[in-house]
């Protein structure tokens, strides 16, 4: 494993310092007095902003200009000054202009395309994961949930796994304590860095901290227009957080149980004093011991990003990220008897001997250049690099305890793994007239490389590294072993495309939306062994020109309820062969989508009702004519519905509630015993998921704020339901959760969260006999310290 992130840091730190001490922004503002609408793009083009304002939309209202040295909020004030317009503020870059409390007959305007949501609001009123150009939940024919920074903060989140696992219709799958899988609608989910695809694993690799992020987005169902190829499940979006253009500072400190401690730092602000260019930098600390006996963990992010106006209408951003991650025992669950009976062990038993190590470290380049033109059209040009190392030396279980004699087999082994993955990603988008309308269109190309080399000694290289007849303990007697490596890999993969996607409002109250894209896809490896020359390399999946489609629609029923439908789909190539030599094609995960979708108590509050039926077709089937090939012929069904509601049906409550229902069934298979049963037991059939947070106001409990929650989910188990299987299976289970907060002043504010209230002892994942049955935490409680200034 490559040591990176130590340059990487340093250039964070130098952000932080540049702007440390930075001031508000202000500008020399000269705009006479003329229409409104000219002066608000006056003023967005004098600040670096994106265009707020459509065409038309202020007609005959005239604003009295702005003149001197303002800040952007003072300038606002001044150009709507005896106008009847009032502005809000909706995100950093985001201000909705409409009519004042009380003026009637001015048109409002749209919200701005934005990149961070309303402050102070488990609602988001854009999401980008299922289209380039910002929409309301409303305006996207599809299933979409956004976790906002406020929700995370809220719920001490730290991690993707923390977001998961809140997060409507997704479900987290322990691996280990480091990295987890992450599914939807019966399978697992593909990943995208502020809207850009990635080949990078969301699953089994580990993600960076949440503190960088500013929101969390999942697409639910396929998203293969701007994904290309990937999962039918869904999309998870990871939205960096970006520099302000007035100063702000967010600290925090907690501890918690098991030693828990962490340090977050988060500073943004102008670095020149026109404010042309803008800073931000973050970065945390862990450091704990876990519930599981021995397993102790150490990591740290940094995380730095500026952005500059090198045009009145073009900015510039560039960032760097670094994050190590030590632990020692890791853990990945216990096992059972070999009879799949559980054993009766406490929930902090550690069966891994000490010298367990796992070790993970992460180092990202990303760049963002976008032009604003002319009608609110915009161009952006996107690039990432990220290099990840995971090095682990591990003694695991290969089988279950016998019950007689109370031992099992231990392997031991070590692998040593690099990971790079390259992104790009360019389009334009923006809005046309047409028939007397506006529409939106977006087209645009990326193109993605992942590539993985590792090398690796286990047991089938060394005999003597498989320990037998080991008793169960907490340490086992598994001694510690030094071998150089044996035998490596390398892979490959690349996937590039071009893709369009059309908005047309054909009638007020009707709106198509219309996708395409047309991909390449080409993966290939090789062996790499330390002490011999690599292979050749082989040829793996490879497709050119798959075109994959998606079409729906949005019909709003009155003000704040619309239906829509919609169907899409994405591919997954295939290695596979049949008898005639040729490669299967690519399997293809099909949906239909229908819902509604609603904006109540003044658009405070937003709910989802979705119903969708997923069919992966041309799954490989075993071809019984020629044994050893096989037919496209396989396939699988997914299907349900869900429920959500975020945002704030009262003033001071806040308020995340989800439900799913999930089915899963493989409806064409070669073996028999499997036709008719899940894709996998894992998937539950009922998820629950809550989070309510109620504020007091004036009186004697002002600035107190209680939060109450809880996440279930119905019987879940490691596969098929044979007796072995069925001594493993979990029944239903809740998990509740509670907080106090108290905000001392505008500036400090306390928060104690108790997880886990009442104790419950459960599993995150059930698997098989050796190891994975991981527990959840026990009890347990956090507490926060936060400043804001």
């Amino acid at each position: 494993m490559q040591h990176f992130n130590k340059p990487v840091a340093a250039v964070c730190l130098a952000v932080a310092s540049a702007f440390v001490h930075a001031q508000q922004a202000t500008w020399d503002f000269d705009i006479p007095a003329q229409p409104a609408s000219q002066v608000l793009d006056a003023l967005s083009r004098q600040t670096g902003l994106a265009p707020f304002f459509a065409d038309g939309a202020v007609k005959g209202v005239q604003s009295p200009g702005v003149k001197g040295k303002l800040t952007l909020r003072e300038a606002l004030d001044k150009a709507l000054a005896g106008t009847g317009l009032a502005y809000q503020f909706t995100a950093e870059k985001a201000v909705a202009i409409k009519a004042a409390a009380g003026t009637a007959g001015i048109k409002a305007l749209p919200t701005l395309v934005i990149t961070a949501e309303k402050e102070n609001s488990y609602k988001s009123p854009t999401a980008t994961v299922a289209s380039k150009l910002p929409a309301s939940p409303r305006e996207i024919p599809y299933s979409v949930s956004v976790l906002t920074r406020q929700q995370m903060d809220e719920q001490n989140m730290m991690t993707i796994w923390d977001a998961m696992s809140q997060m409507t219709g997704t479900q987290a799958i322990w691996n280990d304590t480091d990295q987890g899988q992450f599914h939807a609608r019966g399978g697992a989910m593909n990943i995208q860095y502020d809207g850009m695809p990635s080949l990078y694993p969301l699953s089994g690799s580990q993600q960076f901290d949440l503190a960088m992020y500013e929101r969390v987005e999942v697409q639910r169902g396929p998203a293969g227009v701007l994904q290309g190829s990937g999962f039918f499940s869904g999309t998870v979006n990871l939205v960096r957080k970006a520099p302000k253009r007035e100063f702000e500072a967010h600290l925090q400190g907690s501890l918690g149980s098991w030693d828990n401690k962490r340090i977050e730092a988060d500073v943004t602000g102008p670095i020149t004093e026109d404010g042309r260019i803008r800073g931000r930098f973050v970065a945390s600390w862990d450091d704990k011991d876990w519930f599981v006996d021995r397993m102790h963990n150490d990591k740290w992010l940094a995380y730095g990003v500026v952005e500059a106006d090198v045009l009145p209408s073009t900015t510039l951003r560039l960032s760097a990220a670094a994050q190590r991650s030590d632990t020692d025992v890791g853990y990945s669950g216990l096992p059972t008897y070999t009879d799949g009976r559980l054993i009766d062990l406490p929930r902090s038993f550690n069966p891994n001997p000490d010298w367990n190590k796992y070790q993970w470290e992460h180092e990202e380049f990303a760049g963002e250049l976008e032009h604003r033109f002319a009608g609110g059209w915009h161009a952006k040009v996107r690039a990432s690099r990220r290099e990840s190392g995971f090095f682990f030396k591990d003694g695991y279980l290969t089988t279950g305890i016998d019950p007689t004699t109370m031992t099992g087999d231990y392997l031991r082994r070590k692998a040593d793994w690099d990971y790079t993955s390259r992104d790009f990603d360019a389009y334009v988008g923006g809005p046309f007239e047409l028939f007397g309308r506006t529409h939106d269109l977006v087209f645009g190309a990326n193109h993605s490389t992942y590539l993985s080399k590792g090398k690796s000694v286990t047991s089938s290289h060394i005999a003597s590294l498989r320990v037998n007849g080991v008793v169960l303990n907490d340490p086992p007697n598994v001694p510690d072993f030094d071998a150089d490596y044996r035998t490596g890999s390398e892979s490959e993969t690349t996937q590039y495309g071009v893709y369009g996607q059309l908005r047309a409002r054909v009638l007020d109250p009707l709106a198509v939306v219309l996708g395409g894209r047309y991909t390449n896809y080409d993966a290939r490896s090789r062996t790499v062994s330390p002490a011999a020359v690599p292979t050749a390399w082989s040829q793996g999946a490879k497709e050119n020109g798959v075109f994959t489609p998606s079409a729906g629609i949005v019909f709003d029923v009155t003000k704040a309820v619309s239906l829509y439908a919609s169907y899409a789909d994405i591919f997954v190539p295939q290695t596979s062969k049949k008898a005639d030599g040729s490669v299967l094609k690519p399997r293809v995960g099909e949906q239909y989508e229908i819902g509604a979708k609603g904006d109540f108590f003044d658009g405070k509050l937003g709910a989802t009702l979705a119903a969708f039926q997923i069919t992966d077709t041309n799954r490989a089937f075993s071809d019984p004519a020629n044994p050893g090939f096989f037919l496209p012929l396989g396939e699988v069904e997914s299907k349900g519905w869900e429920l959500e509601f975020v945002g704030s049906p009262l003033r001071n409550w806040d308020l995340s509630a989800g439900y799913t229902n999930l089915r899963t069934e493989q409806t064409k298979t070669s073996t028999a015993s499997s036709l008719g049963a899940p894709i996998s037991y894992w998937y539950p059939r009922h998820q629950l998921k809550l989070w309510s947070n109620w504020r007091f106001g004036a009186g004697p409990l002002q600035g107190v704020s209680l939060g109450f929650g809880m996440t279930g989910m119905s019987r879940t188990a490691s596969g098929a339901s044979t007796p072995t299987v069925r001594a493993r299976e979990q029944s239903g289970y809740a998990v509740f959760n509670a907080s106090i907060g108290y905000r001392i002043d505008k500036t400090y504010s306390l928060n104690l969260a108790i997880n886990n209230l009442f104790d419950r002892g459960y599993f995150t994942r059930v698997q098989g006999t050796n190891t994975y049955m991981s527990y959840g935490e026990p009890r347990n409680w956090l507490l926060t310290f936060r400043a804001g200034f």
